[in-house]
């Protein structure tokens, strides 16, 4: 099994979504959007596009098949796990995945509950669009600081691992 530091993180492209109301309208800062692009590009990936849309299931859909088109190898949709109305991202995020990656969501989820009892509300989806070198890997992640902190704290070890599972296919 090759090492997970043989895979060359730069040459992947990632494409962060937000996905609140809140922080289109400027209600809130898009403190956790920010702060998952800078935590990407610190890992190696060179080219993390940062978006904003509003909690409408359609939109996000849009945005997330656009960002697969566009050749986004990584995309990560922040909001929109929990249960509420419009809470929708698992939903359109498993729509597009061929091979989902449950161990990843719990054990995202575990993390998350050693810094917040609400972790296990969260409906975190982890999955890849394909079973070859040019499948992209989805995920959503609660849009909370905290909570994308988690989502990478479980995710970023295992980054390289995926991106050189997919290349051997």
């Amino acid at each position: 099994m090759p090492d997970r530091n043989d895979f060359d993180l730069s040459t992947i492209t990632a494409a962060v979504i937000v996905m609140s109301d809140r922080v289109l309208s400027q209600e809130h800062p898009n403190t956790a959007g920010e702060a998952c692009r800078d935590r990407l590009l610190t890992e190696g990936l060179s080219d993390v596009a940062l978006s904003v849309v509003p909690e409408r299931r359609q939109v996000l859909d849009e945005e997330l098949r656009a960002a697969v088109t566009a050749g986004r190898r990584l995309v990560i949709v922040l909001g929109g796990t929990g249960f509420r109305r419009n809470n929708d991202a698992p939903e359109v995020v498993r729509d597009l995945v061929e091979v989902e990656l449950p161990g990843v969501a719990e054990l995202i989820r575990a993390h998350g509950a050693e810094h917040s009892p609400l972790a296990p509300l969260s409906r975190e989806v982890v999955g890849v669009t394909g079973k070859d070198s040019d499948a992209a890997l989805l995920l959503c992640s609660p849009g909370s600081k905290g909570g994308m902190n988690d989502t990478l704290d479980v995710l970023l070890p295992l980054l390289r691992h995926v991106y050189i599972q997919l290349a051997e296919s």
